[in-house]
């Protein structure tokens, strides 16, 4: 309205033959680059995951491939495409996983033996042998995979990685769907692999993790529910009757909680984040809700709130209201702050319908935005990751295509439209704890699912004393958890704080505190 009158107002003063000039049109918040970027990828990939494999501190892109959605596929190469500068990627794919097809269903990258390198581990489906591989410098990997991996045919839904032991190196959690067809056979245990500090994973599934079958698991969330800093285990589950969350005793062993979650099925995705500011993570999960549309796999999803006792209540109602929470054949969610507020915003994945951006007031107060993404329809949106793949200081998003008969190519979008990152980190859960030695530890993130280490430039504890200040860098561990062990030559009651840059450099300091 407020432009017509405009219009009708400056009518009298235009000449003849004259035309108004059409308002300049709003930049979407991601603008597809994919042509440019990336180039064709023709094929079903399940998931994509964005790390920095050649140590140029840029974000480089490995994509798990391989269908189908009930019974196996055609094998496929996996993806790797090495991050050249400017938006351009560069197919290196043979040279990272040689030319052995697989069916992966997820490719997760963290530094496993402690070398300074990143690692690639490959989790595989349909009863097959997942892969490992160890980097060697600038790009280059061996597969490890018959050394340094339990042997077994598994059909991985999802693995993460997390020190669940707090012996200082990274184990790894899987979501295994079981022998048998995944659509009717009685599930899998979720299993862990422990990790001995150089990369060599032993299965300790029967001493350590609940008996309970899920059937049929696309998504496992290592997060630390109850702020105790150890990381507890969430697996979603389509064909099970509820979600299952099974916690921690701080050493590695793992107790179910069968009152932890709301009751609901069909779960695709959990993905943790503090959405309301109380210090406690909250989840966000997809296609568990009321079915919506014709056809019945169109699905709501809902927000649970952290009770701040380790548990969770259903704020869906309260939070994100049904005009908000539209409801699509959804499959995933990642976290960002797209607004620069200091707050957690979200991206949902579509197979069928829009991918949309979820806007949080910083209250938990959620709002849609279905035109966030420019371009041709994304119709097989399995899997999205996003990273600042430019140095812009803007949030771009990598989809991973699949299962959907248009969707061939992965695509790229730029986050042209987003402001900039100017939000200084936020630090929260600091403590010096002693057992079983003295570290002090925190939560830290971006407001960012899932943490990546390229994106952090600086994080450390400063230490206050003699008159100068020295500082000890943190390491992740899981979730968005750091730690730093107390070093020996400060004294056992010292002044410290938790400080954090990102790439972007924005910083930000904890409060001093005194142990």
């Amino acid at each position: 309205m407020r432009c017509l009158v405009a219009l009708l107002l400056l009518l009298p003063h235009l000449t003849a033959g004259q035309q108004t000039p059409p308002p300049p049109a709003a930049t979407p918040r991601w603008v597809d680059v994919t042509k440019t970027a990336l180039g064709t990828t023709a094929g079903w990939t399940n998931k994509v995951e964005i790390a920095d494999i050649n140590g140029d501190g840029r974000p480089d892109l490995l994509f798990a491939n391989g269908g189908n959605y009930s019974e196996p596929g055609t094998p496929e190469l996996n993806g790797a495409f090495v991050n050249n500068g400017d938006m351009k990627f560069e197919d290196r794919s043979t040279d990272v996983f040689g030319s052995t097809p697989d069916l992966a269903r997820v490719i997760k990258a963290r530094d496993v033996n402690a070398d300074g390198l990143m690692d690639i581990l490959v989790g595989t489906t349909y009863q097959t042998q997942s892969r490992l591989y160890f980097g060697t410098g600038k790009g280059a990997f061996r597969e490890v995979t018959a050394t340094n991996l339990p042997v077994g045919l598994n059909s991985v839904g999802d693995l993460e990685f997390g020190d669940v032991d707090d012996d200082g190196d990274l184990d790894v959690v899987v979501a295994d769907w079981g022998p048998g067809h995944n659509m009717t056979n009685e599930g899998g245990r979720t299993r862990l692999w422990l990790n001995d500090g150089t990369g060599h994973f032993t299965d300790a599934t029967a001493s350590r993790m609940p008996p309970p079958l899920i059937r049929f698991s696309w998504d496992l969330e290592l997060s630390d529910i109850d702020n105790d800093y150890d990381l507890d285990v969430l697996v979603s589950c389509k064909r099970c009757g509820n979600s299952t969350m099974f916690r921690n005793d701080g050493r590695g062993t793992f107790v179910e909680d069968a009152r932890a979650l709301p009751v609901y099925t069909n779960n695709y995705e959990f993905e943790p984040m503090d959405l309301n500011g109380d210090g406690f993570l909250d989840l966000v999960t997809i296609n568990d809700g009321d079915i919506v549309g014709e056809n019945g796999s169109s699905r709501r999803e809902h927000v649970f709130r952290n009770d701040g006792k380790g548990r969770f209540r259903d704020a869906t109602t309260a939070w994100w209201p049904a005009v908000h929470n539209v409801g699509e054949d959804d499959n995933m969610v990642a976290f960002l702050d797209a607004d620069a507020d200091g707050d957690a915003d979200f991206v949902v994945a579509s197979l069928s319908g829009p991918d949309r951006l979820l806007i949080n007031d910083g209250t938990g107060q959620l709002s849609s935005v279905l035109d966030a993404f420019d371009g041709e329809p994304t119709p097989g949106t399995l899997g999205i990751a996003l990273a600042d793949l430019d140095g812009d200081g803007r949030i771009d998003v990598v989809q991973a295509q699949g299962e959907h008969p248009k969707a061939t190519d992965e695509r790229v979008f730029a986050g042209r439209g987003l402001p900039r990152d100017t939000a200084p980190p936020s630090i929260t859960l600091v403590a010096a704890t002693d057992a079983p030695r003295r570290t002090i530890r925190a939560r830290i993130h971006d407001r960012k699912s899932p943490s990546l280490p390229f994106e952090w430039s600086r994080v450390v504890v400063e230490w206050t004393g003699a008159g100068r200040v020295r500082e000890t860098p943190l390491q992740w561990y899981g979730e968005y958890l750091w730690r730093a062990a107390w070093p020996a030559d400060v004294a056992p009651t010292a002044t410290y704080r938790v400080c954090a840059t990102d790439a972007a450099g924005n910083a930000a300091c904890a409060a001093p505190a005194t142990r």
